[in-house]
C-alpha cells in the first residue's frame, strides 16, 4: 500500500507538472481561500467582541445583536451631545451679548462702484481676522483700496474701501453683507 500510496503522489505530482489534475489543485486553492476567510472573519468577529462585550465571550449572533444596539445607542447619544451644545452655545452668545456694552455693528455703503465696510465689535466677542473680510471682497470681485484694524479700549474697529474690479459688473453689498454676518456670528444656526 505505500508503494501505492507513493506511486500515485508520483504521479499527482508530475500531472501537476505538466497541467494534468487541474481539478484536484483548484480544490485546494478554493479551499485555502476559504480557510482564509473563515480566519480573517474569526478575527473580526473576536475584535468586534473586544469593542461590544470586553468581558465575556458571546456567540456570533448575539454579538451582532449587541453590536447593533450599541450602534443606535452612540448615534442617539451623538444626535443629544449635538443638541446640547447647539443649545449651550446659543445661551453664551446670549449671555455674551447681554454682558456686552457693545453688540457688533456693521454698516456697508456702496456708491458706484466703490463700497465701504465700517464694524465695531467689543473685544469679549469673537475675533474677526482682518484676512477673513479682505478675501470676502475679492471673491466678490473687489480690488482693495484700503483696510484698516484698529484697536480703542475696548472695542475693535475694521474698515475696508474697495472697488469693483469690473465697474460695470460692480460689487453686490447685500451679498458681502451677508457673508460677512457669517462670520461674525459663526455658523451656529
Amino acid at each position: 500500500m505505500c508503494i501505492k500510496a507513493s506511486k500515485k503522489t508520483k504521479r499527482m505530482a508530475r500531472a501537476r507538472e505538466i497541467g494534468e489534475g487541474n481539478s484536484s489543485s483548484l480544490r485546494e486553492q478554493r479551499n485555502l481561500r476559504e480557510k482564509d476567510r473563515r480566519m480573517r472573519m474569526k478575527h473580526l468577529f473576536s475584535e468586534l467582541s473586544s469593542h461590544v462585550s470586553p468581558t465575556r465571550k458571546l456567540p456570533v449572533p448575539q454579538l451582532i445583536d449587541q453590536a447593533t444596539s450599541y450602534m443606535i445607542q452612540l448615534k442617539e447619544n451623538v444626535n443629544y451631545l449635538k443638541e446640547k451644545k447647539k443649545t449651550l452655545v446659543q445661551g453664551e452668545l446670549g449671555n455674551l451679548y447681554e454682558g456686552s456694552s457693545l453688540l457688533p455693528k456693521l454698516s456697508i455703503r456702496s456708491r458706484d462702484s466703490t463700497i465701504e465696510l465700517n464694524l465695531i465689535m467689543d473685544l469679549n466677542m469673537k475675533r474677526v481676522m482682518l484676512h477673513e473680510l479682505v478675501s470676502i471682497f475679492e471673491e466678490e470681485g473687489a480690488q482693495i483700496m484700503s483696510a484698516n484694524l484698529q484697536n480703542l479700549n475696548d472695542r475693535t474697529t475694521y474698515t475696508i474701501i474697495a472697488q469693483a474690479i469690473i465697474s460695470r459688473i460692480g460689487i453686490d453689498p447685500s451679498r458681502i453683507e451677508e457673508r460677512v454676518r457669517k462670520i461674525i456670528y459663526g455658523y451656529i444656526f
